[in-house]
């Protein structure tokens, strides 16, 4: 029996795995769940799971389990096979990287980590025996592509972009669009953030960076593509002429099945499988070029220095926050990021102490613009 830990279990990716775990009861052992604001949710999983230990932004002591109070605390006594990070944003950098330190198996959902310094996240869970199982859709593709392949046959890799909500959204209407708009994503059941960057595609920019610290691919052997049907999740071109592709219906719980059974497979009830008697076609498009100006930003940033992916995580994590509370409209995102790109030094020696630093700075950065209208 494997025996798993979850650390956002209550999101989209965690409460999707735990829909996994009930499919093969007989076949995993929950150790820890960890929640922080949704305790009813939380409560209910307890009352299923019956996990060791919790933890949550609560101080409520529920029925089940013991209360941890601090990452760094569960992660000394947690002693589970596999560990899901399924944490949203920034949150998730601190519990990455100490669960690499500790050479734990380690199935990521949280990209963020990986952007920032994801290179040296690599380095050290060589270092520590720590194996990193990719969660999104696309890079678990790549990693199904990749394996038993080798690395110097590879000409470029491909990265597929639904577009998010707002792919059929004129551009001159962008200034008006609601949070509530935004949300509402084509093909992906995700959690806010995430459908938040998918719309901007500053996603797609995390996405490029993160699969290029991944699997030891230049950033400019990495194409994106835009594909409404998201059947196509991931490519590979070889060298030789052939591509090799991974396709699934658009279900996150497809790759969480691959994650959590690795490295077997297994076949589950709740998992539809593609009828391409009933696919009319599989599609890939151009997009407008206006559009594209977070992208572009992004990629610019990335690109500019070792520490650029560290700022864009802080920054990107901030303007999120505030659109979704209402406090700064859609395009306005990309102004604030523009402005306090511009006031940062992003010179520093690249480390991974500098690289939290980084985030936490042009965090506090972009929200003192928004709140006090000044840095």
């Amino acid at each position: 029996m494997k025996k798993i830990s979850i650390l956002g279990s209550t999101g989209s990716v965690g409460t999707q795995c735990l829909d996994i775990i009930s499919e093969f009861k007989d076949q995993f052992e929950v150790i820890s769940l960890t929640a922080s604001k949704n305790e009813d949710k939380l409560k209910e999983q307890l009352r299923t799971f019956k996990p060791k230990y919790y933890l949550s932004d609560s101080e409520t002591v529920h029925e089940f389990g013991k209360r941890i109070k601090s990452f760094d605390e569960l992660l000394k006594i947690d002693d589970s096979d596999l560990i899901v990070i399924a944490l949203s944003g920034i949150s998730g950098f601190m519990p990455v990287l100490i669960s690499v330190e500790q050479g734990r198996n380690i199935a990521l959902a949280n990209k963020e980590s990986l952007v920032a310094c994801g290179d040296l996240l690599i380095e050290l869970s060589k270092k520590n025996n720590s194996n990193i199982i990719p969660l999104d859709s696309e890079h678990s593709a790549i990693w199904q592509c990749l394996k038993d392949e080798d690395i110097d046959s590879v000409d470029s890799i491909v990265l597929t972009a639904s577009g998010g909500s707002l792919r059929d959204v004129p551009y001159h209407e962008l200034s008006k669009i609601t949070s509530q708009k935004v949300l509402d994503h084509p093909t992906w059941r995700m959690g806010d953030k995430i459908t938040v960057d998918s719309a901007t595609l500053m996603n797609k920019v995390f996405e490029v960076q993160e699969a290029s610290n991944l699997f030891g691919i230049p950033l400019d052997k990495i194409e994106v593509v835009f594909h409404n049907e998201s059947i196509i999740h991931g490519m590979v071109n070889m060298m030789d002429g052939n591509t090799i592709a991974i396709m699934s219906k658009p279900d996150m719980k497809i790759p969480i099945l691959y994650a959590l059974f690795y490295p077997q497979r297994a076949k589950s009830k709740i998992i539809e499988k593609i009828d391409f008697n009933k696919i009319e076609k599989l599609s890939f498009r151009n997009y407008d070029e206006k559009k594209l100006s977070f992208y572009n930003f992004g990629k610019e940033v990335i690109e500019s220095s070792k520490l650029g992916p560290s700022f864009l995580v802080g920054s990107d994590q901030a303007v999120v926050e505030n659109f979704l509370k209402n406090k700064i409209n859609y395009l306005g995102m990309l102004d604030i990021m523009k402005e306090v790109y511009k006031n940062v030094n992003l010179s520093k020696t690249y480390s991974i102490d500098s690289s939290k630093e980084m985030i936490r700075h042009s965090f506090n950065l972009t929200n003192k613009l928004i709140n006090d209208g000044n840095l």
